[in-house]
């Protein structure tokens, strides 16, 4: 569909084309017939003061050939050019004077108004007679003279209508962008916002016009923010009130395990299984909905210890490396300083560790890496990489990026999960401005992943660096 301004602009050209043809017919119609009559008129006028000279004058005793009127040639001067013109003053039957060597009784039978030809030439006579001295004056005018004239003196009309239209639809095109650029401006600023950002828009600087519009597109959000805050709060309730129950069902049926015969273990195991997989399901939708209520537009990013936080989480997480026999290991120096949101990293990280912990072996090896950025070329050389190796099968780059859809298991088949941890990785760290990425496979041969957050200055000096290591020993 086209924009307001291009159909202002072509509404604009067929206006002017509309106005400018007429109106350029009806100027040169005008022009020429005005242009003709005053020709016509001129012509009559001269015919008279010639006529009001000629009866003053003597008349002359010998003709000469061919005839002239010397006092007539004297009297008009260099100013008064009859060279287009075909002038014939009689007196009494007698040529006086011609301006064209033409035969004289032709030149004497002309008529005083009205066409004749004369040669292969189409004249317009004007005449005029002084009865009491009897002098005759024929002014004769070519036909098509006129008509060419005029045509030419309408032309030029048109053409100098049509410049000054080009003008005024210039200026108005000027006009109508300079007119449309708040349109612009709020259009632009609609198209800024993030998709998270669900704020009312400034009515009080949009234009007259558009406030209806940011009215309408306020109230809009204002029933998005509404319809999201109940699927929020739906989730987190649900959530919320299945965890209970689920942990429940897990104490009893782990306490049945004890008396179950041998044969009854493998069922036993898959129900264990189930339960668990329920259990991450209702962790990863507490995740999803925490991470959709925080605004991120109302709370920015905080000066934090990447060091403390991945600590959290790693200790959070080691009853699962311990029940999956795998070993955690933090490597990172005392303190790391960045900018970040650390409830959304938490979440960020603990799924990427999760994803390792799962895909690791049996025993198993993961490493979590906090280290300065080591490309020289980096936007922000004070960032911190934040690294996540498995020594599984890894991922393709091709399966990696699948494996940021929603409800894409990617590993071994029977597995616990979803499908749902790197989806909400991928659009945290959207959310966050914080790119994740998989490098080449490192010393463990498993899935790399990187994480690079904007480095920020500690609140005191810092220690010396040195690394930790954190260890969850398999069991």
């Amino acid at each position: 569909m086209l924009s307001i301004r291009a159909r202002l602009q072509r509404r604009l050209a067929w206006l002017i084309a509309a106005v400018w043809a007429p109106a350029s017919v009806l100027i040169i119609v005008a022009v020429a017939l005005e242009y003709s009559q005053s020709i016509h008129n001129r012509t009559a006028h001269t015919a008279q003061l010639i006529l009001a000279f000629a009866s003053s004058q003597p008349t002359p005793t010998i003709a000469t050939a061919p005839m002239t009127m010397p006092s007539l040639e004297q009297w008009r001067g260099p100013d008064f050019d009859l060279g287009d013109y075909l002038v014939v003053v009689s007196r009494h039957g007698r040529l006086l004077y011609s301006s064209e060597a033409l035969p004289p009784d032709r030149l004497l039978t002309l008529p005083m108004h009205g066409e004749t030809n004369i040669g292969d030439t189409t004249r317009i006579f004007h005449g005029f007679e002084d009865e009491r001295s009897g002098t005759r004056v024929v002014i004769g005018v070519n036909l098509f003279d006129p008509l060419f004239s005029s045509l030419h003196v309408a032309g030029l009309v048109a053409a100098y209508v049509l410049v000054s239209t080009i003008l005024i639809a210039i200026t108005l095109g000027v006009g109508i962008r300079s007119g449309l650029a708040p349109l612009g401006a709020f259009a632009r600023q609609v198209r800024a916002r993030s998709e998270d950002n669900l704020e009312p828009l400034d009515e009080t600087e949009a234009p007259d016009e558009l406030r209806g519009v940011a009215h309408a597109l306020n109230a809009l959000m204002a029933g998005l923010r509404v319809v999201l805050a109940r699927e929020r709060d739906f989730v987190s309730n649900a959530a919320h009130e299945l965890r209970t129950p689920l942990t429940a069902i897990r104490a009893q049926v782990e306490a049945l395990g004890e008396d179950l015969p041998d044969r009854s273990r493998s069922r036993f195991a898959n129900i264990l299984q189930a339960t668990d997989r329920a259990g991450r399901l209702i962790s990863q939708l507490l995740d999803v909905t925490r991470s959709q209520s925080v605004d991120l537009t109302q709370n920015p990013a905080d000066r934090i210890d990447l060091v403390g936080v991945v600590q959290s989480v790693v200790a959070d997480l080691v009853p699962l490396a311990n029940r999956r026999k795998v070993e955690v290991v933090l490597e990172s120096p005392r303190s790391a300083w960045v900018m970040t949101r650390p409830e959304l990293l938490a979440i960020v990280l603990r799924n990427i560790v999760e994803n390792a912990l799962k895909y690791a072996g049996a025993p198993g090896r993961v490493v979590v890496t906090i280290t300065p950025v080591a490309d020289t070329a980096a936007d922000d050389p004070t960032a911190l990489d934040l690294l996540v190796e498995d020594d599984g099968p890894g991922l393709t780059p091709e399966a990696f990026q699948r494996a940021f859809a929603r409800f894409q298991r990617l590993g071994r088949s029977g597995d616990e999960g979803v499908g749902l941890g790197l989806s909400i990785v991928a659009e945290l760290c959207q959310r966050m401005g914080v790119p994740v990425e998989r490098l080449e496979p490192g010393a463990l041969g498993g899935l790399l992943v990187r994480l690079r957050l904007p480095g920020a200055t500690p609140p005191r000096p810092a220690a010396v660096a040195s690394t930790v290591q954190t260890v969850a020993p398999s069991r």
